[in-house]
């Protein structure tokens, strides 16, 4: 423990990209470095304004890059995070921390390795197998499996993950100058769910304690969530999640690949989050964009720019389309609509690019075929 903070950086404008939520990611690995020391935010945009850096214990740096656009100039960020690290002050990545900067070599060398545009990837994002190194144990994490990405020479892997019988570096550290300022990297973090993983928080943890030169002390993580259904749902697929009213049956498909501790629900890049207060937040890509409320006599969505177009209601900038299987649609004011039915069903289905989001409707309505056609055969 220390009384000074980690400073959790997050990226925004041009150290930010569109398929990453920073914003809520930040907040919940927030949760992780306060079981080890204090915590203060900041943003790029403060650090290019002159924020300072020096009173930290360790930085933590929760950026990203917009790989389809220009790189930006990286000096006014990236010259401070450089000062910070020469003085002595540790630093940690994490996930598309590793995509920043692109175009200054001084950041891939101070952290050790980088995504190399064209070959670096990662699988559909899912549940993995993550083996870090002792004294910490195998866990499985849902989140995204970065692969290929480059090491130096002089970076010791942390943690592995192995895809197609190939092995790939999921976290590394590399010392500092006279055992001060050392850097490490975890690739794990795409969604604020990575970050319930008891697994994550500890290797999150260990890297911490071997920046900061402490002994590693498990810390106990937070047991399940307790459950706060107001409305039932299921996951049929990747990102088409069902949903009907409190105490209704819903049919599965027993698809598996899905992450759901009864108050996160999460498929692929689509997550349903049921609030206490009743109701739920649909998110993409870590974004919030839309609420559900059950209603008398029917469900209530707000959906920014969601337009009904017949059995859909259909918001193509978000790429979220919510099918109704039961219940009719009536506009209620702008972005916003009521599916009537006291038995309402929906499902709702992510793209988020136009074409993908047409595919997985016609892939629904393969679904909902199936058992027809099934009992057809059978008659």
């Amino acid at each position: 423990m220390t009384d000074r903070p980690a400073l959790i950086v997050t990226g925004v404008g041009a150290h930010a990209d569109p398929w990453h939520g920073l914003a809520a990611t930040s907040t919940a690995l927030a949760g992780v470095l306060a079981e080890r020391m204090p915590v203060r935010h900041l943003d790029t945009d403060e650090i290019a304004n002159g924020a300072t850096l020096t009173d930290a214990a360790l930085i933590v740096m929760n950026i990203s890059g917009d790989l389809a656009t220009e790189a930006s100039a990286a000096s006014a960020v990236l010259d401070p995070l450089l000062d910070a690290v020469a003085a002595g002050i540790p630093l940690l990545a994490v996930h598309s921390s590793s995509l920043a900067f692109r175009d200054d070599p001084r950041w891939a060398e101070l952290l050790g390795g980088r995504w190399v545009p064209g070959v670096t990837m990662h699988p559909q994002i899912g549940w993995s197998l993550v083996q870090p190194t002792a004294p910490l144990a195998p866990f499985r994490v849902y989140d995204e499996r970065y692969s290929h990405l480059e090491i130096g020479a002089d970076s010791a892997l942390r943690a592995i993950h192995t895809d197609d019988g190939i092995t790939h570096a999921l976290a590394w550290s590399r010392p500092g100058a006279d055992g001060r300022g050392g850097v490490a990297y975890s690739a794990l973090g795409h969604g604020v769910e990575a970050y319930r993983s008891t697994g994550t928080r500890a290797l999150i943890h260990a890297l911490i304690d071997e920046l900061l030169g402490t002994a590693h002390a498990p810390i106990e993580t937070p047991g399940d969530v307790a459950a706060s259904r107001y409305l039932e749902a299921t996951a049929l697929d990747y990102e088409l999640v069902a949903l009907a009213p409190r105490g209704s049956v819903i049919a599965a498909t027993g698809f598996a690949d899905r992450f759901d501790d009864d108050e996160l629900l999460v498929s692929g890049y689509l997550l349903l989050e049921r609030l206490p207060t009743g109701g739920a937040a649909l998110h993409s890509h870590g974004r919030e964009v839309g609420r559900l409320a059950s209603i008398d006599g029917g469900l209530r969505v707000d959906l920014p720019g969601a337009e009904i177009d017949g059995r859909m209601l259909r918001a193509a900038d978000t790429g979220i389309a919510l099918v109704a299987e039961s219940g009719d649609w009536r506009s209620d004011s702008a972005g916003s609509a009521i599916l009537l039915g006291e038995d309402w069903r929906v499902v709702a289905v992510h793209g988020p690019a136009p074409v993908k989001l047409d595919n997985r409707v016609r892939l629904l309505d393969d679904m909902r075929a199936v058992p027809v056609t099934q009992r057809e055969q059978h008659a």
